[in-house]
């Protein structure tokens, strides 16, 4: 059998990865959602692999979902799609339920516990990208998400950026801030639209290939 020669990204993430329509209608087709864009911008020297769960979170767990917590199932999204070149992780967004109330520097300490058990797995810690998501939208309390984020939500989502750039300096990983590209769409103020889809994949594809 021949080889595949491609090389392989993985994009890990929640909701947004996985193309959540931020209408509530469904999800995003390959062609429209992140991960499928960055296909067609890398070309056929890469295979990208889409590895997200709705409702996922870097620290915390639901019964019944194993795919839930970003700690838990990050060597088996690696094991599925090995060899990988490059992991991007874009979670931290569901970490910010009021449910949970975690503080932005114990999300930070469990994205940091990913990154580094994640660049143990590929052998080199430039083979992981963080990208902190996109704040939540100013009116999420008004949204159909109220019930899940509050005020001190918004404050947390902004705060994370700063936070994944620490993580990222001390590690040596490769780094993008999403919002300086994107913004949650209005209509639900969490998930992103088709136009915020593209421009994510274009600045995901400036950086690999910069």
């Amino acid at each position: 059998m021949e080889k595949d020669l491609r090389k392989t990204v993985i994009c890990f993430g929640d909701s947004n990865t996985f193309g959540y329509k931020p209408d509530g209608s469904g999800r995003f087709g390959r062609r429209e959602r992140w991960p499928g864009r960055l296909q067609a911008l890398l070309g056929d020297g890469y295979r990208v692999a889409e590895e997200g769960a709705c409702g996922r979170t870097i620290l915390f767990r639901e019964e019944g979902n194993p795919d839930i917590c970003g700690l838990d199932c990050i060597r088996g999204a690696l094991e599925r799609n090995r060899p990988a070149d490059l992991l991007i992780v874009m979670l931290g967004t569901n970490d910010c339920k009021t449910e949970y109330g975690a503080s932005p520097l114990e999300l930070a300490a469990g994205l940091e516990r990913l990154a580094e058990r994640a660049a143990g797995i590929l052998g080199a810690p430039e083979k992981v990208l963080l990208i902190a998501p996109a704040p939540l939208g100013a009116s999420v309390e008004e949204s159909v998400w109220g019930y899940a984020f509050d005020r001190d939500s918004i404050r947390k989502s902004l705060a994370l950026a700063e936070e994944y750039k620490k993580i990222a300096a001390r590690g040596n990983y490769r780094y993008l801030d999403a919002s300086r590209v994107i913004r949650a769409s209005a209509a639900d103020c969490v998930h992103l639209d088709q136009e915020a889809h593209g421009a994510l994949a274009k600045a995901v594809a400036e950086l690999i290939n910069g």
